[in-house]
């Protein structure tokens, strides 16, 4: 029988009573976060948790079994709620320092990264920028907004990936950014519910749609697949309009596979992260794949401690 085990900081506080912890992280969202609720009292004394922390202080989760407790947040506290007989904090990643107001200005014929590394500037020296995402933009206002309300824009205009590994802020292309690890998962061994679905490309219905911001303004569009179903937007450029087309049909190709769809439930070990790769064997072991986790979720409380993992599409090799 495992021993559940958490360590939570909270600035210099160590939070000593816990009813549950849920992380949220996701490449489809801008910033990860963490809701730890805590009672609001015990044995008749209330605890002065309030005294003891402060929005803006710094976050760390840990959570294991048997004292192998591993990381599993790290960011800021966001917000303290006080509700009937508990205490809510909700936190969110590196991401929260990012919440100043930039100053008002129009920025003409530039590109993503050109914005982002202006605005950065005003934000704080001790950021760097790392991004294999080129996006041209024509115009592109900035009006009584933080830097994480410019982030969220670009997020939603282009869906790349933002996200922040220690002090570096990355943006990527959808999928491009893999950490490198590969993590295993049976169905007969570390999965305990699954709404896996596996389905074949003859069954699928995908339309991808690349589109392209040429020097002169103008915008060039191809799209390749079925219409009637999922619609995939990639945003490219200094691709040639004849390459446009072999751009949509490889990108429909890697979306377009036999495999799985959905996601599973098990614990927290092993750890996995979104952007890692999940080899996944099916019970019979004829069916195995690789893919990328594009979501997790965290679910910790005296009854247990779960990990549900959201996958995207199938990795090569």
């Amino acid at each position: 029988m495992y021993e559940l085990g958490y360590e939570i900081k909270i600035g210099s506080y160590r939070l000593a009573m816990l009813e549950s912890v849920k992380i949220a992280k996701s490449v489809l969202n801008l910033a990860d976060t963490a809701t730890v609720v805590c009672p609001a009292s015990t044995y008749n004394d209330a605890i002065s948790v309030r005294d003891k922390i402060k929005k803006g202080d710094a976050v760390a989760i840990r959570l294991g079994y048997d004292g192998q407790l591993e990381t599993e947040f790290k960011g800021y506290l966001n917000a303290i709620q006080t509700e009937d007989n508990s205490i809510t904090l909700d936190c969110i990643d590196e991401l929260y320092r990012l919440k100043k107001t930039v100053a008002n200005k129009e920025y003409k014929d530039t590109t993503l990264n050109a914005i982002l590394h202006d605005l950065m500037k005003q934000v704080s020296s001790e950021y760097t920028i790392e991004s294999n995402y080129e996006v041209g933009y024509d115009r592109f206002t900035v009006f009584n907004q933080t830097m994480y309300d410019v982030l969220q824009k670009i997020q939603d205009d282009t869906k790349a990936n933002i996200f922040f590994r220690e002090k570096t802020l990355h943006i990527s292309e959808p999928y491009k950014d893999e950490t490198g690890k590969t993590v295993i998962y049976d169905t007969r061994v570390n999965i305990e519910t699954s709404d896996l679905k596996y389905v074949s490309k003859e069954d699928k219905k995908v339309k991808i749609e690349v589109e392209m911001t040429k020097p002169d303004g103008k915008k060039e569009k191809r799209s390749f697949g079925a219409d009637g179903g999922e619609v995939v937007k990639k945003t490219v450029s200094g691709i040639s309009e004849s390459g446009l087309s072999s751009v949509a049909q490889n990108e429909y190709n890697l979306w377009n596979y036999d495999g799985f769809e959905g996601g599973f439930t098990g614990w927290l070990v092993p750890q996995c992260q979104p952007g890692d790769t999940v080899e996944l064997r099916d019970t019979d072991g004829s069916r195995t794949g690789r893919y990328y986790v594009t979501g997790v979720e965290v679910e910790f409380s005296a009854s247990g401690g779960k990990r549900k993992v959201t996958l995207g599409r199938k990795v090569n090799g």
